[in-house]
C-alpha cells in the first residue's frame, strides 16, 4: 500500500497547457478515481505519476519521497492499460509470470533448461509458479492458465492483465480506462470484481475513467478534472448530491441534472418558472441563479399545489423506471423527471402534467457556475407578486 501526493504537477506539450497545478493527497488502500470528459488531462496525469511522462512543474511524493527523478521501473507501481498488453504467444500463466521472472531471474536463467544447470533456478522457479497460481485462484483463472490470448474472452483478458499487475505486490494500481473495450454488460461485471479486488488486497488504486457510472460505484472518493484542473474532490455521494461547480453537477449524473433559470428575492429565496424555492442563498435580491434540480427530486404535484404545468414531450420507458421529457414555458428544453414506472402508467406523449421540486434536493450555482450557499431549508411557496 502506497500513500502518494501529487503537488502542483503541471504538464505542457509545446505551447499546450494539459495540466494546470494538479494537487491529490491519496492514502494508504484508497481507492481513488480521476473522471473527466475526454481531453481534460487524466491519463496524462496518471502517466505523470507512473513515471512514464515528466512533469513539466511540481512533484509525486510516494510514502514521503520525491519520485520525480525515479524511473518509472523503479517508483513500484503496477499500471493496467485500456489495451490489456498481453504477450499473445504467450500462456496466461506466462504472461502473469513475466514480471517476476524479469525481477527475480536474470537473463541465463530465463533460458530452457536453465533449472538443470544453473543452481536455485529451481527454487525460483517454483516460487513464481506458487505466486502465479495463487494469483489466478484469487482471479478465477486457474483453468485458463494454459491458454493464450486469442482464446480468451475480453472479460478474462482483463482479468489476466490485472493478475499480471497483482502478481508484483505493487505500492499502488494505476489503471487507465481498463474496461472501455467491453461491452456493457461485461463492463457492469467487471466494475464489481476490481471493487471485491480492491477489498480483498487493500491496496492503493488510481483509476482513470470517463465513465462517471465507473468512477460512482467503485470509489472511495473521485477527483473530477477539468480542462487540466481538479474542480471537486469528495466521496460520490458528496459529488452527486453537493456538486461545488455547476460543470461537475451536469457531468455527473444520468440522465443530466435540469438546470433551471431562477432570481432571488428580497429575501435571498430563488424564484423559479413561478415558484418560489424557500432556501435563502447567500446572493443579493435580483441576482440571477442557475438551479439544479436532478430528474429524481422532481415529482408529481398532488391536488392544487404550486406546480410546474407542461406537456409530455417523450417518454423513456427503462422498466423500473420512466422518465419524462417535459415541455414547460419559460425555457427552451424539457424538464426531465423520473418516476416509477406504477406512477407513469397512464401518462403518455402529450399528458400534461404538474412536476414539484424535491426542495431539499435543489442546488444553487451562480452566473460563474459556483455553488451557493443556502442559509436555511424549508418549503416550497407559490412566488408572491
Amino acid at each position: 500500500m502506497a500513500q502518494l501526493a501529487i503537488s502542483n504537477v503541471r504538464k505542457s506539450f509545446d505551447r499546450t497547457e494539459v495540466l494546470r497545478g494538479v494537487d491529490i493527497e491519496i492514502e494508504h488502500g484508497e481507492f481513488i478515481s480521476l473522471v473527466g470528459p475526454s481531453g481534460c488531462g487524466k491519463s496524462t496525469l496518471l502517466r505523470i505519476v507512473a513515471g512514464l511522462e515528466s512533469p513539466t512543474g511540481g512533484d509525486i511524493v510516494i510514502e514521503e519521497r520525491n519520485v520525480n527523478d525515479v524511473r518509472a521501473s523503479r517508483r513500484d507501481l503496477a499500471m493496467v492499460f485500456q489495451s490489456y498488453a498481453l504477450y499473445p504467444h504467450l500462456s496466461v500463466f506466462d504472461n502473469i509470470a513475466v514480471p517476476l521472472r524479469m525481477r527475480r531471474l536474470n537473463a541465463w536463467q530465463r533460458l530452457p533448461g536453465a533449472a538443470w544447470i544453473i543452481p536455485g533456478t529451481r527454487g525460483t522457479q517454483q516460487q513464481i509458479r506458487t505466486e502465479v497460481e495463487r494469483v489466478a485462484d484469487l482471479l478465477g483463472l486457474t483453468d485458463l492458465l494454459g491458454r493464450k490470448p486469442s482464446q480468451l474472452s475480453g472479460g478474462q483478458r482483463q482479468r489476466v492483465a490485472v493478475g499480471r499487475a497483482i502478481v508484483r505486490r505493487p505500492k499502488a494500481f494505476l489503471l487507465d480506462e481498463p474496461l472501455s473495450n467491453l461491452d456493457a454488460k461485461l463492463r457492469v461485471h467487471m466494475r464489481t470484481e476490481i471493487a471485491q479486488l480492491h477489498r480483498s488486497l487493500g491496496a492503493t488504486f488510481i483509476y482513470v475513467t470517463h465513465d462517471q457510472a465507473e468512477a460512482m460505484t467503485m470509489s472511495d472518493r473521485i477527483a473530477v478534472m477539468m480542462a487540466g484542473s481538479i474542480v471537486q474532490i469528495g466521496t460520490p455521494d458528496e459529488i452527486y448530491n453537493r456538486p461545488q461547480d455547476i460543470r461537475v453537477a451536469e457531468f455527473i449524473g444520468s440522465p443530466k441534472i435540469n438546470i433551471l433559470p431562477g432570481t432571488t428575492d428580497a429575501d435571498g429565496r430563488v424564484r423559479v418558472l413561478g415558484l418560489s424555492i424557500d432556501q435563502p442563498v447567500e446572493a443579493a435580491p435580483g441576482t440571477a441563479v442557475q438551479v439544479g434540480i436532478r430528474p429524481e427530486a422532481i415529482r408529481m404535484a398532488t391536488g392544487a399545489e404550486p406546480a410546474w404545468k407542461g406537456r409530455v414531450d417523450h417518454v423513456e420507458n427503462l422498466g423500473s423506471e420512466i422518465f419524462l421529457h417535459v415541455a414547460v414555458g419559460g425555457i427552451d428544453g424539457p424538464i426531465l423527471c423520473r418516476l416509477e414506472s406504477v406512477e407513469a402508467r397512464t401518462i403518455g406523449i402529450g399528458s400534461t402534467v404538474a412536476l414539484c421540486p424535491k426542495t431539499t434536493a435543489v442546488n444553487f450555482f451562480d452566473a460563474a457556475g459556483n455553488r451557493l450557499a443556502v442559509r436555511s431549508m424549508s418549503y416550497l411557496q407559490v412566488a408572491n407578486g
